[in-house]
């Protein structure tokens, strides 16, 4: 069983070409990132301002996810034309679970269910950006049970900043609160603070049950 994720940039086309740039060198070097922090994952730039991953661990998929979209959204342009749409929405994203006939890093080739899935889901998010956060796989319970969490943990992140949304990509990334604060150089009791206010509490819960039920597929 795999995990497999396709995202694009809302609103990229307000993006300067210097942007653009910047926005990719930040996507591949977080990237990088996940594909050190869990074993089997790989991942990819496509069309300049998509995005597809794969993994062999779904449990992790929906916390990668969230590093995608937080750090996305943490991205502030200086010259952008529709600051506020990228701004609140960054990055519409899908999660597809299901099995894989071809994962081939050397020929850049995804092929199978769980990748038709996620990008199935896309393609429905697409217009429809405040909805930017969908899963798809062959258990409908699951998959309800899971789109209700992803819809609710959406939501908060809309309404977050580019700056709370830095700190969260940091401590999910970190393992406590005293690295994170470490890492942006700021207090402990700014980030937890900061924390608080963009919901991390129901973020970490979510992770937690996604987990869970990801592990029983």
């Amino acid at each position: 069983m795999y995990a497999t994720i396709s995202a694009d940039v809302v609103s990229s086309t307000s993006l300067s070409k210097e942007a653009m740039i910047e926005l990719n060198e930040r996507l591949k070097k977080c990237l990088s990132t996940l594909e050190l922090r869990y074993h089997g994952f790989w991942g990819r730039i496509v069309k300049g301002d998509s995005i597809e991953c794969v993994m062999n661990c779904p449990e992790h998929a929906f916390e990668a996810a969230l590093i995608l979209k937080t750090l996305v959204k943490s991205f502030e342009p200086t010259d952008i034309n529709d600051s506020k749409k990228f701004n609140r929405y960054g990055l519409r994203i899908a999660i597809g679970i299901g099995e894989m006939k071809t994962i081939d890093r050397n020929l850049d080739m995804m092929d199978g269910d769980a990748i038709y899935r996620s990008g199935r889901a896309l393609s429905k998010l697409k217009g429809r950006s405040k909805y930017s956060f969908a899963i798809s796989m062959a258990n409908g319970e699951n998959e309800q049970a899971l789109q209700v969490i992803l819809t609710l943990v959406n939501q908060l992140l809309n309404n977050a900043t580019a700056r709370k949304c830095e700190t969260l990509y940091e401590r999910i990334l970190a393992s406590d609160t005293s690295e994170t604060a470490k890492k942006m150089g700021i207090s402990i009791s700014g980030v937890n603070q900061t924390l608080k206010d963009v919901g991390w509490s129901a973020i970490e819960q979510a992770i937690i049950y996604y987990r869970k039920i990801a592990k029983q597929l």
